[in-house]
């Protein structure tokens, strides 16, 4: 029976380790940490639960490809929540943009802010409901005849395709539609238009939704299955190289010295650590050379600031985007807009009547870099920012200063420390649809000087939980096809 030694326990692995054995080959997880997950997490901190991944989860509409992944793994069923709006924006001035998944309540709401701009509003509905039926998050789970029966709509939604979300928004007449629209989707002004038709369409659908118990408890459900299936995680187990014989992966050795022997080597651990730590740079393409030569500073989304409060929060929107009277500074940076997640519709996450919030920022790897050596100035800065971050959120909800119970601020050194993932690496940090199409294949980099070694995961291009875990499986189905084996799946 081949082995595969799988390095990371995070949903790209795990996936990979669940498929492996549904296949009959055997499998092994190195895992760091002394749990699984990786980004795939959250953490209690007193009687509250703050998250750390998952927020859209795809795939939730059973007899689809990604349900049946998510079945197969373990994921599935468990208790999902369907909100009935993406996010609530909020200017200075009193202005609001509920953005609602039911489409003519969304058109309504748009046309009441400006009915001027009726051509661009329709043209973005109409957008949407053209993916009503096709889920681009399936792309790389299509046929033949799925891209035969698909094709139309991407051609008709060609037009819109070329538009940022920032783009897009200059095509409105109102100021109020050009300040909201950009930062609708997490805040992201830059990304393509078609990630948010598609998080828009597959909400509206029910086939994306929210997962309750948090990123631990889902990732905890897949490492059980695995378990269940006959894999091991070997956890404290850090991997230092990969050992190759005559350009073929034939194991890995661990940081203690211990080595394990496998037909085919899987890293779903940090992109840098795989490529410039773990192989030889002889294998290396010039590509990755150059790559990893550039380190991206700037981390969308790297600072998670949590609340626990003594509030039930039930009835505001479970995401807000409020745009300040005057910006405050956050670790360096003015910021003028405050993204805050509402996890009211979770009882699991905090005790009955209270509930557990974030906010989060964009923010610098080197700042928090350099702060880090002095560790008391690190923790004054984090608390600096806790406190300004609740005195603007408290201009939105009032008294909910004096009902904080709980703080946590989780900076990308925490991130580092507890996941070993840190900032990214490219020429640019804008997002292209063309490589967030290519993103949706879910296929795994491989080295043509390398054979039997296959790297998955976020920060190698994996797009969202389940571009990772569709990665780990499309790896065992490559194997599968290599070791001349009927692949199985649902």
């Amino acid at each position: 029976m081949s082995k595969i030694a799988i390095i990371g326990s995070g949903i790209g692995g795990l996936a990979a380790g669940c498929y492996a054995r549904m296949n009959g080959l055997e499998s092994v997880i190195l895992e760091k940490a002394d749990k699984p997950g990786g980004l795939c997490t959250s953490w209690g901190k007193g009687d509250y639960i703050f998250d750390g991944c998952i927020r859209h989860l795809a795939g939730l509409k059973p007899g689809t490809p990604l349900n049946n992944m998510w079945k197969d793994i373990g994921a599935m069923p468990s208790d999902i929540y369907f909100p009935e709006e993406l996010v609530k924006a909020v200017d200075e001035k009193g202005n609001e943009l509920t953005v609602f998944y039911d489409l003519e309540k969304l058109e309504a709401e748009m046309k009441r802010i400006s009915p001027d701009d009726s051509k661009p509003i329709e043209d973005y509905i109409r957008a949407i409901r053209r993916l009503s039926n096709t889920d681009l998050m399936e792309v790389g789970f299509w046929s033949f005849r799925d891209w035969l029966r698909n094709i139309s709509v991407l051609i008709k939604n060609r037009k819109v395709s070329k538009y940022s979300m920032l783009s897009f928004a200059q095509r409105f007449k109102s100021p109020v539609l050009r300040a909201f629209f950009p930062v609708i989707q997490y805040g992201w002004a830059n990304i393509p238009l078609t990630l948010n038709l598609g998080v828009m369409a597959g909400s509206a659908g029910k086939r994306y939704g929210r997962y309750l118990g948090g990123s631990a408890e889902f990732i905890k459900s897949v490492a059980d299955r695995y378990t269940s299936l006959g894999g091991e995680i070997l956890y404290n187990s850090s991997v230092e190289r990969i050992i190759e014989d005559s350009g073929k992966a034939v194991g890995v050795r661990l940081e203690n010295g211990t080595e394990i022997s496998a037909n085919y080597v899987i890293s779903d651990a940090y992109g840098y650590d795989t490529f410039m730590k773990m192989i030889d740079e002889r294998y290396l393409t010039d590509r990755l050379r150059s790559m990893y030569s550039k380190p991206i500073d700037r981390m969308m989304m790297g600072l998670h600031v949590s609340f626990g409060v003594n509030m039930d929060l039930s009835d505001k929107p479970n995401a807000i985007s409020f745009f300040l009277d005057e910006p405050i500074e956050i670790a360096g940076d003015n910021c003028s807009i405050i993204n805050v997640l509402n996890y009211s519709y979770d009882k699991k996450l905090a005790p009955k009547g209270k509930t557990s919030i974030k906010a989060m920022y964009d923010t610098y790897y080197s700042y928090w870099e350099e702060l880090s050596k002095d560790q008391k100035k690190y923790e004054e800065e984090k608390a600096i920012i806790a406190s300004r971050t609740i005195e603007a959120i408290e201009r939105l909800i009032p008294g909910i200063g004096e009902a904080v119970e709980v703080t946590d601020v989780a900076t990308p050194i925490t991130t580092e420390r507890f996941t070993s993932n840190a900032r990214g690496y490219g020429s640019k940090e804008d997002f292209r649809l063309r490589d967030t199409l290519k993103g949706f294949l879910n296929k795994p980099m491989t080295l043509k000087s390398l054979k039997n070694f296959f790297v998955i995961g976020h920060s190698i291009g994996g797009t969202n939980l389940y571009g990772c875990a569709a990665m780990g499986r499309n790896t065992i189905r490559k194997i599968c096809k290599m070791e001349h084996r009927n692949f199985v799946a649902s």
